[in-house]
């Protein structure tokens, strides 16, 4: 029987050469080397319990995180007991040990000792605002419907879900979609938004990796009043902010719009960006910008929906001026990598939603008025950006 100690242990001395030299492409290269690794050398039966046993540590971090288990071991410079972790949160102390159990195993947390915890690089990420309500969120409304899922399904004689109602409405015994559905839950939608500023952040933006003269400034108009980029949905404004700082000199007004809970909430943004509460199922105030950008909006609405926001913008828009820029993913026609597989059955459960292909996209705009100037990507597991204009 071959000894596979040497090869581990070299394999476990170059992750540590490459942690070391804080390069983190190499970083992500070797991740991906050690997860075909593990695809190998895991056994069908081993994935398939893997997969069986998926649901139980996310149910057990959800429990301490609500009973603040979890932000107590983060907060705490020195290791804590159980019995201090019942003192402080009023969860039983045995209940606490059991559920620690799969997290100590996972990293999540450390047990320095017998029934004694200490936090994790992992534990102090988590409690970050974005991350701890993010978590809330899809614990709650995400996945709640995806356990449902399959049974939603079964009832509609397995249809594909092409609108409301659907997955969510069912779970959660609403007729409301998901965002109407949050803004009757304030600590809930303080969770969501949380999450999705958190996210905004830590992607990378098209104007970091694209050509923004070819895309948009080049031919755009001098006149200050004019305006040059609208970000519609764009949350708390993060991303146009961000533009306004990798381009502070760019001409016209900069504009977000979106639901007035949303605007209502933001509590920091630049004075360049104008805030503006707004619908996109109605009419398009703004009436011949530049840029009508949409990040990550259209992957949240079926088909119909789709066009219907896609119109009123095009209502807007002047021709051979105008730009509509979608940043989404943008599925390949086979061979999908998971993250955006998985995405695209989040918004099937959730939204009624999904990802779509080169195709779809496609289709959508043609459907509006519009037409496909340029697909452009840098890789199929990131967002890509659609390029449209009003056809001619």
């Amino acid at each position: 029987m071959a000894d596979a100690t040497k090869p581990s242990a070299d394999f476990i001395a170059a992750a540590e050469s490459i942690l070391a030299g804080n390069d983190d492409a190499a970083r992500k290269q070797m991740l991906e080397a050690a997860m075909r690794a593990t695809a190998m050398l895991e056994s069908p039966l081993e994935t398939v319990w893997r997969i069986i046993m998926s649901p139980h540590a996310p149910a057990a971090l959800m429990t301490l995180i609500k009973a603040g288990v979890i932000q107590k071991i983060a907060q705490s410079a020195t290791p804590v007991t159980a019995d201090q972790l019942s003192q402080s949160s009023g969860a039983e102390k045995l209940l606490i040990v059991r559920l620690l159990r799969p997290l100590v195993a996972l990293g999540f947390v450390k047990e320095t000792s017998q029934e004694e915890y200490a936090s994790t690089r992992i534990t102090t990420t988590l409690v970050d605002r974005s991350l701890l309500g993010g978590y809330q969120f899809m614990f709650s409304a995400v996945t709640r419907s995806l356990a449902n899922l399959p049974f939603y399904l079964e009832k509609t004689d397995f249809k594909h879900v092409s609108g409301a109602p659907g997955p969510f409405q069912d779970a959660h015994n609403t007729s409301d979609n998901m965002f109407p559905w949050l803004i009757k839950d304030p600590p809930m939608m303080g969770n969501f938004n949380a999450f999705m500023a958190g996210q905004r952040a830590d992607r990378q933006q098209w104007f970091d990796l694209l050509d923004v003269n070819e895309i948009l400034l080049n031919g755009a108009k001098d006149d200050p009043d004019s305006t040059l980029l609208i970000d519609i949905g764009g949350g708390e404004g993060h991303d146009i902010a961000e533009f306004h700082k990798r381009y502070p000199s760019a001409p016209g007004r900069l504009i977000l719009q979106d639901q007035p809970p949303v605007i209502d909430s933001i509590q920091e943004l630049t004075p360049k960006v104008e805030r503006q509460k707004y619908d996109f199922f109605q009419e398009q105030p703004i009436k011949g910008a530049r840029c009508y950008y949409f990040r990550s909006i259209f992957h949240d609405w079926p088909d119909a929906e789709c066009v219907k926001i896609l119109k009123n913008t095009a209502a807007a828009m002047k021709p051979g001026y105008s730009k509509l820029l979608m940043s989404e993913f943008v599925l390949p026609s086979n061979n999908t990598p998971l993250y955006p597989a998985l995405l695209d059955i989040n918004m099937m459960a959730v939204l009624n939603g999904m990802e779509r292909t080169e195709a779809q996209f496609t289709e959508l705009l043609d459907a509006a008025g519009l037409k496909v100037v340029k697909f452009w990507s840098v890789g199929a597991e990131t967002e890509g950006l659609v390029e449209a204009m009003l056809k001619d």
